[in-house]
């Protein structure tokens, strides 16, 4: 890996974000609104709200407005939340980990169940095994998230009541162990300060929205592992190898899948911008704490400064994992140059 290529990925996040930062702040000017009446507070008289106006530089023309937004947001001012007057960037960073957590926990479970289903289909090509793959795959990759969740919080918290059906852990819990946040990660901080019984809340309310949220990411790779495994086994040093007398399982497990796990990696890298905005929905449905439940509370409540900052997040967090996941194959596969 070159520092030509990490400087040049570097200066394409800088204009994505910026490109991001600048149409989304132009599309919440524009949109018909009057964010300072919540600015001024509730029940403003015309003063108030005027005053309100000139605080939040809403009297100005656009581009000005733009020019201060900029300065103020590259030296590390993000605004403050016309919602709960916090600074966005704290804010931002006290809802992000949990988002985090429930789409690594999504990501883990799509690789752990995906490749595997994705081999098993290639193995029984034509199979009723392979039929139950490429059904469940389709249906994974396309059924609206925000649906399977309310069915699944439906099933598993209403009806059979083995799983919660909202909310990232049980306060009581937290307050009777004396649990506290170190890393915004409740996992992570849970192991960290050997807390079991916050570990053990913390995992059964993960397992539902995670198991939700991870279908989309599980179910293209699922289809990805089959394609490349199937055209993998019939090329031809797979085929000669059989007939050299190798085991078939071995071709498969130790030739056939090393060839395939690149670009499956690779797949998944695009696929996580979609999962990100999967999350916002899962997160609505399970009154998650994370940084989609804050950006629709933003939304809203026309919080401009919030919605800004989730979406310049959103986009900076994908453009970074999209250049780790191309780093990542590079040094899978030989054959791909950075």
């Amino acid at each position: 890996m070159s520092k030509a290529y990490v400087a040049k990925r570097l200066a394409m996040l800088f204009m994505v974000v910026l490109g991001v930062l600048v149409i989304t702040f132009v599309i919440t000017r524009v949109i018909p609104a009057r964010p300072e009446l919540l600015w001024a507070g509730s029940h403003p008289t015309e003063e108030q709200i005027e005053r309100a106006r000139k605080e939040l530089r809403l009297d100005e023309p656009i581009y000005v407005q733009l020019y201060y937004y900029l300065k103020d947001f590259f030296t590390g001012d993000w605004g403050v939340s016309w919602r709960t007057r916090q600074p966005v960037l704290q804010d931002i960073m006290e809802s992000l980990p949990a988002t985090l957590e429930l789409v690594f926990a999504a990501f883990a479970i799509a690789v752990m169940v995906g490749i595997p289903l994705g081999v098993l289909a290639a193995v029984r090509y034509g199979r009723l095994a392979d039929g139950v793959v490429r059904v469940f795959s389709v249906l994974g990759a396309s059924a609206p998230v925000f649906w399977i969740a309310l069915i699944a919080q439906l099933v598993f918290s209403s009806w059979l009541g083995v799983l919660p059906g909202a909310k990232r852990v049980d306060e009581s819990v937290v307050i009777e162990t004396g649990f506290r946040e170190i890393t915004g990660f409740m996992i992570l901080d849970s192991i960290l300060q050997l807390n079991a019984a916050v570990l053990l809340d913390a995992l059964k309310h993960l397992v539902l929205p995670a198991l939700v949220l991870s279908l989309y990411p599980l179910g293209l790779t699922a289809r990805m592992t089959r394609a490349l495994m199937i055209e993998a086994l019939n090329e031809y040093h797979s085929i000669s190898l059989q007939v050299w007398g190798l085991p078939r399982r071995l071709v498969v497990y130790k030739y056939a899948l090393k060839n395939v796990i690149a670009p499956v990696i690779a797949s998944l890298g695009l696929s996580f911008g979609y999962t990100i905005i999967g999350a916002f929905m899962v997160e609505l449905v399970f009154v998650w704490p994370g940084i989609g439940l804050y950006a629709a509370l933003a939304l809203l409540s026309f919080d401009y400064p919030a919605v800004i900052g989730c979406v310049v997040v959103v986009a900076l967090v994908y453009s970074l994992v999209n250049m780790v996941v191309d780093i990542v194959h590079a040094s899978l596969d030989p054959r791909v140059k950075l």
